[in-house]
């Protein structure tokens, strides 16, 4: 419960460091919190380099904070795909 909250109260800003606490716990592989690193501080990177003229940045980091909770959860309740 307490990876969900922490990743929305962050707004996803923290998923890279939880999922990395999990990649070194052997829960997920060791590209999840590379491929989400890249994903929020890139564009959030991107965005101030860019000048964010229509506020994409926003939508991406709403997007994969809605991605990286759902993912906790399903980690969290031990959920297998297909299962």
């Amino acid at each position: 419960m307490i990876w969900i909250v922490l990743v929305v109260v962050s707004a996803g800003l923290l998923a890279p460091p939880l999922f990395f606490f999990a990649a070194k716990k052997r829960v997920v592989t060791m590209i999840v919190p590379i491929m989400y690193a890249v994903v929020i501080y890139g564009s959030a990177f991107l965005g101030s380099v860019l000048g964010n003229p229509r506020n994409w940045v926003g939508g991406v980091l709403a997007i994969t904070m809605i991605i990286a909770a759902v993912h906790a959860s399903s980690l969290d309740t031990n959920w297998k795909f297909g299962r």
